[in-house]
């Protein structure tokens, strides 16, 4: 079950914790890539038993399903960041304009 943690943080350690995030999910990705190679590599040279393989491919779709949502949770942050700025931005020129 996957739950909703909110926290704040000044505007400008924004990117840098979205950062610290995505960290997570570039380590899930990398364990994926990494074992995909190897599962592709003894399977192309008929090495170890088929069982195991499966395990495997089934961890590594939880991993990229888990760096998936990771990622969108940054994505989501990240357009709300812009969104900010831009409002923020507004605001300045209104002020700058009257």
């Amino acid at each position: 079950m996957r739950v909703k943690i909110a926290y704040t943080v000044e505007l400008e350690e924004v990117e840098s914790e979205v950062s610290e995030i995505m960290s997570r999910a570039a380590s899930d990705l990398d364990y994926a890539y990494q074992e995909v190679t190897r599962i592709q590599l003894d399977l192309h040279t008929d090495t170890g038993d088929l069982e195991s393989k499966v395990k495997e491919l089934d961890k590594i779709r939880l991993k990229l399903g888990r760096a998936d949502q990771v990622l969108d949770d940054c994505l989501s942050i990240l357009q709300g960041l812009d969104e900010a700025k831009k409002q923020m931005e507004e605001k300045q020129d209104e002020i700058q304009d009257g």
